[in-house]
Parts: C-alpha cells; structure tokens; sequence
C-alpha cells in the first residue's frame, strides 16, 4: 500500500502532500496496532492430549489458550506433530487451528489424531500468529511444546476382557472351546454379581447379608508361570492388507494378543513373563504376578518393531532357559518357517519341549489365505502363488507337530481368543 502510495505521489506531483499524509496516517495506525497487539508469547497456552493411545485409534487433542490481554483477537496456530501422527481429517492437517479468543472464556481448539506406529513420538512446537485489533498487522511467537506421546498395542475393549474373564465368560471372549479335565475346583473369594455369571453360584447367605447378588469365585489352579516369547524378525514384518487392522504388520496383532493374554493371566494370579527375540534374546522381563506388572510387560514391549533379522529360536529358548530355571507354559508368537527351514524350527522346538511347555502359535497370513481359497478375485498366476505358499506352510506346520510342542495355526486378528482357548487348556493339565 505504501509503494503504491508513493508511486502516486511521484506520477502527479499535485497530490503528493495528500499521499504523504496518507502514508503517514498509514503508519501511525499500523504503530497503533502493533502496539495494541500482545506477544504471542504471553498468551496462556495449554495442550492437552492422554499420555497414551492405542494403534490407529483415534484420540483428540486440545489447545487451551486462557482469557488475558488478547481478548477478542482472532489467532492462527500452526502445529508441528511427528509423521507418525496422523490428523483424522487429513484436509485439515494442513491448515492451521484459527478462532477467536472470547471475552474473559477461555478458547478450545481440538482435533481428532491417530498414532499409526507404535513407539513414542511426540507433539512439537506451536507457530502462533495474533492479528491486531485494527486488522492491519499479524505478531507471529514460536512456543517450545514438544509433548510425547506413546502409541501402545491397541487393546480395545480390554477392560471388558478381564470383567468377562473374571466371571469365566470365554464364550463372550471368543473362545469357542474348552477341554475341561475334571478335579475339584478349589474356593477362592466372593464378589459381586456380574450379568451372566451362572446363578448356581450365588451365595444366598452373603446375598442375604449385603442386599445384592454375591457370587463364589472358584479357580483350578493358582502359582502357574506363563513365559510369552514374541518373535520380532523379518518374518513378522508382514502387513495386514485386508480389515479393520489394515497395515498392521503381524508384530503388531503379536503384541497386541501377547499383553491381553497376560492381563488376564495376570488376573488369574499366574506369574508372567515376557521376552522378544530375532537373532537373539532381548527385552526379558521375568515372570511375577499382579497386575501392576501388567503395566511393566506393556512399557518393555509396547514400541517393538520388526527387524531386517531371521530369528533363532533356538538360541531365544537355549537363553530363555538359562534366565527361567522353572519349569513353565512357554507361549511363542511366530511365524512357521519355510519347508527347508522348518527342521531347524522343530529341533528348537523339540529341545525347548525338554524344559518346558510349549505351544507355538503360527501367524498366517489372511490375504494368501483369501486369494487362494477364492474369496478375493485375484489374477490366475495370483492365485497359483498362493496357492504353493498354501501348501508350503501346510507341509511346515505338519513337520512342527511331529515336535513335542503343541501348534496353533490362527490368523493375526483372531489370535487373542484362540490363545485364551489354548492357555486355559494347558492350565488346567
């Protein structure tokens, strides 16, 4: 505006004193704004987001900004976020979080996010861009507010697993069979009266006592050590293409099985333990019982990612055993090796049967399993290679049930009730 101002004024020298003064007006109410508007920096700004968030679940966050000195100017807020936090709008992500600050009320700016990989990552800085009460003007402060944030095995509907396991309701958790092995069931405390618990075992004298339904809570058997080893190697780096879970590599539905498992071993008063592995044995955490542990397997696992390594097994169950003397149900979440490495997988298997329990669970994968069954319409040379990778894994899985240890062959999303069905059946040997 100025240099047009000023290219006038030299074009027609006669309005030049109009257009000084012009300018000048110009500039003192550009001053005046300036002054009128606060730093950035001084604004009262808080960002809240959880501390945690499960994979690919949704999750809001909230810029708070306090009512101060910038009441009703409109403000701009630029964001930065780790890629790995990705804006449920995607259109929205890029553009900045604009509003107007009210009179004496705070003002609230929220988005929807979603963490797509495991790990920490983190909120960053704010860009934040106040226009001056005239319009004419724009203060523009950066604020330093890198806040993590740790994206965790999803785990949905965890609470209601451990409710539904507590009263015995494997049905409703999805497992669809139970080998029952006859023995007393042993007394183990009273509690209050869950929806579906079989009414045979209320209490009537503690019923008549407290007023509400009370039931007895029996367990087979207590003290148990569960070991979860989950494989971390090239193999589990496989993505899920079809679902609800799409993109999800098979580490992911490990983990997020492996920790729903030993929350509701956990429950059950069995000591846990867990450990990763792909050349070799890492991230062990010995075996201990309460679910305040629970917390400790979810911190030491939760940001595993797959690695560019073929895993030993062998080596992960000869280390294994030398950290866990004891006797134990040792739970292996893998995948079967091809036909000419599968020998090897079942001596490991056979050797590791010598100290402890094992059952080895096999994640398949659900898009060869649909091309090759049909379900998908895939091209002919398609579905001739899923096909052969169909009868590859047939004749590996066959060769590790010649091992002493007992194979589970699941898909990745269907594991958590398949390995409940299978840790109740162990447990009650």
């Amino acid at each position: 505006m100025l240099v047009l101002c000023s290219l006038i004024a030299v074009l027609a020298p006669v309005v030049a004193p109009f257009v000084w003064f012009a300018d000048l007006a110009l500039l003192f109410l550009l001053g005046v704004d300036f002054l009128m508007t606060p730093p950035p920096s001084e604004l009262d700004v808080r960002r809240r987001i959880p501390r945690r968030a499960g994979l690919d679940r949704e999750f809001e966050r909230a810029l708070w900004f306090g009512p101060g000195v910038a009441d009703g100017l409109t403000i701009a807020v630029q964001e930065e976020h780790d890629a790995e936090l990705e804006c449920a709008d995607a259109q929205d992500d890029d553009l900045p979080n604009e509003g107007v600050l009210p009179e004496r009320k705070p003002l609230v700016m929220t988005r929807r996010f979603r963490g797509r990989v495991r790990g920490r990552h983190a909120f960053g800085n704010l860009r934040i861009r106040l226009q001056g009460p005239l319009g004419l003007i724009w203060r523009q402060s950066s604020i330093e507010a890198r806040q993590p944030l740790d994206v965790e095995p999803a785990m949905l509907g965890l609470d209601n697993v451990l409710r539904l396991a507590a009263s015995e309701r494997w049905f409703d958790l999805g497992v669809r069979r139970m080998r029952r092995r006859g023995g007393q069931r042993e007394f183990d405390a009273l509690r209050e009266y869950v929806p579906g618990d079989d009414p045979r075992q209320v209490d009537h004298k503690a019923f008549a006592r407290r007023g509400t339904p009370i039931v007895k809570d029996y367990i087979e058997e207590r003290g148990q050590e569960l070991l979860i080893l989950v494989d971390t190697g090239r193999r589990m780096g496989a993505t899920t293409s079809v679902g609800s879970a799409r993109g999800w590599s098979k580490l992911d539905h490990a983990l997020d099985a492996a920790l729903q498992l030993s929350a509701v071993a956990l429950q059950s008063q069995d000591r846990v333990g867990i450990a990763l592995f792909d050349e070799r044995l890492h991230e062990y955490l010995p075996a201990e019982k309460g679910m305040r542990h629970f917390e400790r397997l979810r911190r030491a696992v939760y940001a595993a990612q797959p690695s560019a390594l073929e895993s030993d097994l062998s080596r992960a169950l000869r280390e294994l055993s030398g950290l866990h003397h004891r006797r134990a149900l040792v739970l292996v979440l893998s995948e079967v090796a091809d036909p000419y490495e599968a020998p090897r997988q079942r001596a490991a298997l056979s050797s590791g049967s010598k100290r402890h329990r094992l059952l080895f669970a096999s994640l398949d994968d659900p898009a060869i399993r649909r091309a090759a069954s049909g379900v998908d319409m895939v091209r002919p040379s398609e579905r001739v290679a899923a096909l052969a990778l169909r009868e590859e894994r047939r004749l590996s899985l066959a060769h590790l049930r010649g091992s002493k240890a007992r194979i589970l062959d699941t898909l990745p999303a269907e594991s958590a009730p398949e390995l409940l069905a299978a840790w109740l059946d162990e447990r009650r040997r």
